[in-house]
């Protein structure tokens, strides 16, 4: 029996996520690499945050702003300085490290420094809080 393959049209088979929900991963994944955060530690941060309502992964202070019944509201902060806000929903924040498939699409990357020459970590939408 041959396996289907998709042709781009309808949803594909398996674990995908919404465009909005990719992008916001691929997001936190280029700032974990950013500041040089591991993503697991980095990503238990924020569902530390969204059960404490803060919490601290090396320089970043992560603050839990508003919560709803579908989405968590994040402030995060480098040493009193805004780095970024953006609302992520209540089942990544349920799922184990979904930023790990991100940082090995990401690893083409080879230092720290070509990260921060990126202008791309600020392509999200604010939130209308």
């Amino acid at each position: 029996m041959r396996r289907r393959m998709s042709r781009g049209r309808g949803r594909p088979r398996g674990k995908h996520y919404s465009p909005a929900e990719f992008r916001l991963l691929q997001y936190l994944a280029l700032v974990s690499m950013k500041y040089g955060i591991d993503s697991p530690n980095f990503f238990e941060s924020f569902v530390e945050a969204w059960k404490r309502q803060e919490s601290k992964c090396g320089s970043l202070s992560i603050e839990c702003r508003k919560q709803t019944r579908d989405n968590a509201t994040f402030l995060l902060t480098d040493n009193r300085k805004v780095v970024a806000q953006f609302s992520v929903p209540i089942h990544i924040l349920e799922e184990i490290n979904p930023l790990k498939e991100f940082t090995h699409r990401l690893s083409v990357f080879s230092s720290r420094d070509e990260i921060r020459s990126l202008s791309d970590l600020k392509y999200l939408r604010p939130v209308n809080a």
